[in-house]
């Protein structure tokens, strides 16, 4: 899948705004027609519109009640559907996914404030990437893919152990001048149901 330079996205205050790993990640997808997709931490909503454009029946999440209103209007402003929910992960989203899509906040840091959870990945980088893949079971189908984003920012020991379990394969990478960031496509392994992994 291409940047459709055609959608166009108005930015939103305290809102993640499109930027180069926006743009990595809509062209490492493919979408299929009419599959059952999810966004998490979908923002302005630029990566959902895309996938509806390309005939996904989209579900896109996010915590910020602002990214939620930016991506509805985003979407009208396009003439796409896109089904958008307020929801902090899976709290709020029934249902199962043949794809789930997460660019998920990558550098180590906290914060309390809404507009900081969009960078904000944990003392690591990576613990809102492991509650996120600790809670798709049972809302990813069979056979079911996951697309994340992970950056050279993360520490790379605690990455590597929330990836286990996983098979992984690199769709794209970018190197910027700080860092690294790689696309990467993760299914659960065939050998066993995953062991449950206590959260950091």
């Amino acid at each position: 899948m291409l940047v459709d330079l055609n959608i166009l996205i108005r930015p939103c205050e305290e809102v993640y705004g499109p930027s180069d790993d926006t743009w990595l990640l809509i062209n490492a997808l493919e979408v299929i027609r009419d599959e059952r997709v999810l966004e998490m931490g979908c923002g302005t909503g630029v990566v959902s519109l895309h996938m509806a454009k390309m005939g996904a029946k989209v579900t896109c999440v996010d915590i910020n009640p602002r990214a939620v209103e930016c991506t509805k209007w985003n979407a009208s402003r396009n003439d796409l559907l896109v089904n958008v929910m307020e929801s902090d992960l899976f709290q709020m989203v029934p249902g199962t996914f043949d794809l789930m899509v997460f660019n998920p906040p990558y550098l180590r840091g906290t914060s309390e404030h809404m507009q900081d959870l969009s960078w904000a990945g944990g003392p690591t980088g990576t613990e809102t990437l492991h509650r996120f893949l600790e809670q798709t079971e049972g809302h990813l189908a069979d056979g079911g893919r996951l697309v994340v984003v992970v950056s050279s920012l993360m520490h790379q020991g605690a990455l590597d152990k929330v990836l286990k379990g996983f098979r992984v394969r690199e769709l794209a990478s970018m190197r910027l001048f700080f860092e690294e960031l790689k696309v990467m496509e993760l299914k659960v392994s065939e050998i066993g149901p995953r062991r449950p992994r206590s959260y950091f």
